[in-house]
């Protein structure tokens, strides 16, 4: 294969790709002629940019011909100047070149191609460069190339011969056609729209051509015109339709072209439904500064057609440079694959204009009621479409689980920007659905969340979890409802024979199928009838995705007290109704006597933060809450109380524990009382004065436990309001009474404990020239508190120095802190300060030893940080003192700070010891009891 056969080659490739993207505005027009002199519309030069080069193909077919004679030739006469002789190649069809000649005379340019060669066959393609930058072509004459046969005499035998020209699109000679169409709203045309039609030249019999929206017809071109109050209109190729503004910017347009629309003797090349953009904004030269919604296409209108158009986004990479095209005075910026941001617009031609597009997000969505339903006849698919813009035309569709339309709506945003839609779901077969709602003028689309559409039939309801639910009397019961084909149940407790009934109908919100029904027994007490919604939010419960729809307690069957320890039947049917007989699920609620068990005192630093059940867990596995019976003054005193049946009392007083506490010990149900253990000669124990300003009350209620917090130097006495003193011996007693019937004798508990004086202890130190020197002592202060060290040269010790270390205090009331002396020297002496938590600071002298290089003890023997000393748990009761719940684990992390000056003073290191953490046998621990617990509770 030559050299020049590959460069056909490659120029016949590119020129393919050249010719699908401009088919119809830069291609040959084509032709099927049989005569003498036959033309093909090589371009048209106001089609293609000035100073640009387009290569074209042509497919030269001569069937029936003979090559008798070697010196038969075929001759290509072009325009002067349209093609470039030293890039023209001619191939046949297996793409061998044929040797060419290219000659110049006058105004033409002739190629002739011997037809005699072995490789000339019946096909053969001319390629070439044809500029449009040339002197003697114009915007409105077409570049002809003219092709004939000719035998060895000079005879024209292109008749004979049965010669065929066609382009490679298979367009026909001298056939206008059809470019592209925009629906734009031009605003100098008194709020009327605008289709514009672009074609490679003016025709006739267009104003027949049918137009569509949404698939309906509307009427033929001239009939929309009318019913605008306008007429069809064009310049050349260009032609405008006015539009009815009822029509503007909503569906999909489609104009239908017909073989019937020519140039006067040429059919239109390119006929049928032809896709109408429509940009539902319009930038033009009185209208600079527009909003749009990323989705919708912008209109950018110029003076005239094949206007230069460029777009610049202000803070995305986004740029293009475009036109407005043949016969057309609209570019139209496409915003869906566009960043939110502001466009600016440069519009150049005759009047030239500056203008900003600011894009923006119409931020559409669909919200569905209910996502589980059923085909009956009064089954509705409803929910609400919402946007960011108001009065807008939208589409809502329902679409089924093979992404196809079953139904659709079409409506537009109310003036709140939001729209409800309603779907009949009688016919629906059984299967997943969604609605997908799409914004008719930007093309942006929204799609809910699935919806099950189940077969009609029976709906059906029952108890979960075995039906068998058992709580101690006064606590909260909770109650699984099961619903199958319905999203309405009715629950039933009680009956006659146990002399009360109550009935609750729920819903199924959220349409996952359960409802939790919580059943607050302390609250049922004194409440008759019909309930009003407050009484029934008190009485009963649900999960926020579920509702409440209504409650009663049968006036006969109504209590007075607090329900009595037994068996309370449940009923529970779907719907409405209460009938017995119509029941579908049974099971029972077992209330249990409900008892107080016992009061711990624990203890924890003073500025320790427990604000909820978890932080306490939390604070007991780091060993920041320990059992203690002396407490130093300051420090929190923590009352762990393990009492059942409290639960619904609180909930139905008030949501805030320590209010609903307090509250409780306002209406003699329970007493906390903490009083001293023995009191002076000739005086009588003080009571501390709690209550809600100085107090915490925190809940565990799943396993019946309460903590009760307060500071021990933030409380008065009662009475005589004599001050808390260290050495105090305490008692703390929790009562329930029988005022309410959550007891029928009163039940107390009580513990003791004696507060004594916060302090550090620390003898005199000694440690070696070495590195990992332990410094530790004793203290009062509850475990968990942060100790801090710090170690200081003093007398004549040269060099100076200062070292800080952080300890915590562990369960056995010890701290302990290392540090490094391995740059002292034998003899020097100093100074140790502890201060932390509520004691005084104190200070102890040191001296420093003979290094030897092993770690060397002084002071008392102490713990780590990590051991959690032993748990107090009596073996005759079967009961732990250590609540069950893990929470979560507080480790402190920090490690001292190393303060190193420059002036070759002193130098400060610091280290930390005694870290709290939850290690591998706490957690062991814990878990161990929280099973011990569950145990003990069933």
């Amino acid at each position: 294969m030559t050299s020049n056969t590959k460069q056909f080659r490659a120029v016949f490739l590119a020129a393919l790709m050249v010719m699908s993207v401009f088919a119809g505005t830069v291609a040959f027009a084509g032709s099927a002629a049989a005569a003498s002199g036959a033309t093909v519309d090589v371009f048209q030069p106001d089609t293609v940019d000035e100073g640009t080069t387009n290569t074209h193909n042509v497919n030269v077919s001569f069937t029936g011909y003979s090559q008798d004679a070697s010196d038969d030739y075929i001759n290509v006469t072009l325009p002067a100047g349209t093609v470039d002789s030293e890039s023209l190649t001619v191939v046949n069809a297996t793409g061998d070149e044929i040797p060419s000649t290219v000659t110049t005379s006058g105004a033409s340019a002739n190629v002739t191609i011997a037809s005699g060669a072995a490789n000339v066959t019946s096909q053969i393609y001319l390629n070439g460069s044809f500029d449009a930058a040339v002197p003697n072509v114009t915007s409105t004459t077409n570049a002809d190339v003219s092709f004939e046969l000719v035998d060895s005499a000079g005879s024209d035998v292109s008749d004979t011969a049965g010669l065929t020209i066609t382009n490679t699109d298979g367009s026909q000679s001298g056939s206008p056609s059809y470019l592209e169409s925009v629906h734009y709203d031009e605003t100098a045309n008194d709020g009327n729209t605008e289709i514009e039609l672009s074609f490679s030249e003016p025709v006739n019999n267009l104003d027949g051509a049918q137009l569509y929206i949404d698939d309906e017809p509307v009427g033929t071109l001239s009939d929309v015109a009318s019913d605008a109050g306008g007429s069809i209109t064009n310049t050349d190729g260009r032609y405008v339709v006015p539009v009815d503004g009822d029509m503007v910017n909503t569906g999909d347009i489609t104009v239908r072209l017909t073989n019937s629309i020519t140039d006067g003797s040429n059919a239109l090349s390119n006929t049928g439904n032809k896709t109408v953009e429509v940009a539902p904004v319009t930038v033009d030269s009185s209208n600079t500064d527009v909003n749009a919604y990323k989705g919708s296409k912008v209109a950018v209108v110029a003076a005239s057609d094949s206007t230069s158009v460029e777009i610049e986004g202000d803070d995305s990479d986004y740029f293009v440079s475009g036109s407005t095209g043949d016969n057309s005075n609209v570019f139209v910026f496409a915003t869906e694959n566009r960043d939110i941001d502001t466009y600016n617009v440069s519009v150049g031609g005759s009047s030239s204009y500056e203008a900003q597009i600011n894009l923006r997000n119409l931020g559409l969505d669909v919200s569905v009621d209910d996502l589980n339903i059923t085909n009956s006849d009064d089954d509705l698919i409803e929910g609400t479409v919402s946007a960011n813009a108001a009065n807008r035309p939208i589409a809502v569709e329902l679409v089924d689980a093979d992404d196809e339309t079953v139904k659709t709506i079409g409506a537009t945003l109310n003036g709140q920007a939001e729209y409800e839609y309603t779907f009949n779901a009688s016919d629906l077969d059984a299967g997943n659905y969604t609605v997908v709602a799409t914004d008719n003028q930007s093309g942006v689309t929204a799609e809910s969340s699935s919806i099950v559409v189940s077969k009609a039939g029976e709906g059906r309801a029952d108890i979960g979890a075995g039906g068998i639910v058992t709580e101690e009397r006064g606590d909260i019961a909770n109650i699984t409802v099961e619903l199958q084909n319905t999203d309405t149940a009715t629950l039933t407790i009680g009956e006659s024979d146990v002399g009360f009934v109550s009935n609750v109908t729920v819903v199924d919100d959220d349409g996952d199928g359960m409802v939790n029904v919580s059943f607050n027994t302390y609250a049922a007490s004194g409440l008759s009838g019909s309930l009003s919604d407050t009484q029934a939010e008190t009485l009963y419960s649900v999960g926020e995705d579920d509702e409440i729809d209504s409650a009663e307690i049968d006036s006969d069957n109504s209590v007075s007290e607090l329900l009595d320890a037994g068996e309370y039947p449940l009923e529970v049917q779907a719907g409405t109704g209460t009938s017995p007989d119509d029941a579908q699920g049974v099971g029972t609620l077992v209330l249990e006597e409900r008892n107080t068990s016992s009061i711990q005192s624990w203890t924890a630093p003073s500025d320790a933060e427990i604000e909820n059940k978890g932080d306490v867990y939390a604070a007991i596995n780091n060993s920041n809450i320990t059992q203690d019976d002396e407490i130093a003054y300051g420090d929190l005193a923590v009352h762990q109380v393990e009492a059942s049946g409290l639960e619904g009392a609180l909930e139905a007083t008030d949501d805030d524990t320590t209010a609903a506490f307090f509250q409780l010990i306002q209406n003699d149900a329970i007493n906390l009382t903490v009083e001293q253990t023995e009191a002076g000669a000739n005086r009588d124990p003080f009571m501390l004065a709690l209550g809600e300003d100085n107090t915490t009350v925190i809940a565990d209620a799943e396993n019946d436990t309460y903590f009760v917090m307060f500071d021990t130097d933030a409380v008065n006495t009662m009475g005589d309001a004599r001050d808390l003193e260290a050495d105090d011996g305490l008692t703390a007693n929790f009562t329930v009474t029988d005022e309410t019937g959550l007891a029928e004798d009163d039940q107390s508990v009580e513990d003791e404990y004696e507060l004594i004086e916060a302090e550090h202890t620390l003898d005199d130190v000694e440690v070696a020239a070495s590195a990992n020197q332990s410094i530790a002592g004793e203290t009062t202060v509850a475990p968990g508190t942060e100790i801090n060290l710090r170690v200081r040269s003093d007398g004549d010790t040269q060099p100076s120095f200062l070292k800080t270390a952080t300890a915590y205090v562990t369960e056995n009331g010890t701290y302990e802190a290392a540090f490094d002396f391995s740059e002292q020297s034998a003899n020097d002496t100093f100074t140790v300060t502890v201060r932390g938590g509520v004691a005084d600071s104190i200070t102890a002298d040191g001296t420093v030893t003979e290094g030897d290089g092993n770690m060397t003890e002084t002071g008392t023997e102490t713990g780590t940080g990590t051991d959690t000393g032993e748990t107090d748990t009596p073996t005759d009761t079967g009961e732990t003192d250590t609540p069950t719940d893990t929470g979560e684990t507080d480790t402190p992390t920090d490690t001292g700070e190393t303060d190193t000056p420059t002036d070759g003073g002193e130098t400060e290191t610091g280290t930390e010891t005694n870290t709290p953490g939850f290690g591998a046998v706490v957690a062991v621990t814990a878990l161990l009891a929280a099973a011990l617990l569950a145990v003990r509770r069933d």
